[in-house]
């Protein structure tokens, strides 16, 4: 029985976005979002098979450390100051989106034709949850899910 779980998807984090309506009121998810949904899911289901695990039950604690590349732009010495990214996307939006994509999940389950629940059951199981924002190289999402005692 796995008590945690940790992956990491590679690139730039991106946050839970509002569903689009336009004129229709038909809501959608836009595209990069669905896609890099789609991507967490793919390396989450990945991480879950090599550790031959089921979904974790019970209480439990999300953590998700977003690692942003600092911008061509800055100089040296900027880039040796700086450690926290402080810019958008807000950190809740990025926990939001693992959190929704890794739990049941039937709309994006449609797409990948993966379990509907991957690493938890329902989002609803994340008693304790932590976001960090930070610089560093290379861009990546870090996400640990652990069991509470």
């Amino acid at each position: 029985m796995t008590d945690y779980v940790e992956f990491v998807v590679f690139g730039p984090p991106v946050p839970f976005a509002r569903a689009g309506g336009g004129s229709t009121r038909r809501r959608f998810t836009p595209p990069k979002q669905r896609d890099y949904m789609l991507q967490v899911r793919a390396v989450a289901y990945a991480k879950m098979l090599e550790l031959s695990a089921t979904p974790l039950e019970g209480p439990l604690r999300l953590t998700v450390d977003c690692v942003f590349e600092y911008p061509a732009s800055w100089p040296k010495k900027k880039v040796a100051a700086t450690h926290w990214h402080t810019a958008k996307p807000d950190y809740d939006n990025l926990a939001k989106l693992v959190g929704d994509c890794i739990g049941k999940n039937e709309s994006l389950a449609s797409h990948d034709r993966l379990p509907l629940a991957i690493v938890f059951g329902d989002d609803a199981q994340i008693a304790d949850g932590r976001a960090t924002k930070r610089y560093g190289g290379p861009a990546r999402l870090v996400v640990r899910v652990e069991r509470l005692s």
